[in-house]
């Protein structure tokens, strides 16, 4: 993890005691998942519980400065794994857009894609699933098109074979001809107001910009623009 100085985990007095150690370990009063590490009475460090049990850390465990380097480590990993929970209980989460936030938050290191791993693993986050409900959630309270949804799955790092196979399976030709067809119903009175000379480029853009490709809109134009007259 990258961190400045003002960030350091551990106390710099209690450092200079080591090697030393454990003289008492205490739960921290305001989180009691947490815990104190002291050597000599001196406080060291603050761990998850995760880290506690992971290092084996008990009273007269000896720390080191190589052995504190590794609390630290797992202390960062514990960080990047809990974070990525509070990121995943607002949403679903594709793993690229996991991965770009832990980035943006300052953190970096090999177990970021560890960890990622483990929730794929585990089934915590699923690239095909999360395409699913995107594309399904954008198409219907949307009314996305299926070239609009197929880049954002991209951008979301969505691979393009999965990004396909969900357009493929949402947006069968009749599902695309109500979607056009239900939003130039809505913005009806709007076209009326449009010379009909300027209707047919008119709900065309609108459509492309919607993202619908433009075979589907030619193909169904003529209709669209009989709910306009």
């Amino acid at each position: 993890m990258k961190k400045k100085d003002k960030y350091q985990r551990y106390s710099e007095e209690a450092f200079k005691l080591l090697p030393a150690p454990v003289s008492e370990i205490q739960v921290q009063k305001k989180n009691s998942s947490r815990y104190s590490i002291f050597v000599k009475n001196q406080f060291l460090i603050g761990v998850s519980d995760s880290t506690l049990t992971k290092l084996n850390l008990k009273k007269g465990i000896e720390i080191t400065p190589s052995f504190l380097q590794q609390i630290e480590k797992q202390e960062d990993r514990w960080a990047v794994r809990e974070y990525m929970f509070r990121i995943l209980s607002r949403r679903d989460h594709s793993r690229k857009e996991l991965k770009d936030k832990a980035y943006k938050k300052g953190y970096s290191g090999s177990f970021i894609d560890e960890i990622l791993d483990e929730f794929e693993q585990k089934e915590y986050i699923n690239d095909h699933k999360f395409a699913e409900k995107y594309a399904a959630d954008k198409f219907e309270f949307n009314d996305w098109g299926p070239y609009k949804i197929r880049n954002q799955l991209f951008k979301k790092g969505i691979s393009k074979s999965i990004a396909e196979q969900v357009i493929n399976t949402i947006f069968g030709d009749q599902a695309i001809k109500e979607s056009m067809m239900t939003l130039i119903t809505k913005r009806k009175k709007r076209y009326l107001r449009e010379p009909e000379e300027k209707r047919r480029k008119k709900v065309f853009d609108y459509l492309m910009r919607k993202g619908y490709d433009s075979e589907n809109i030619l193909k169904h134009l003529d209709e669209l623009l009989d709910i306009i007259s």
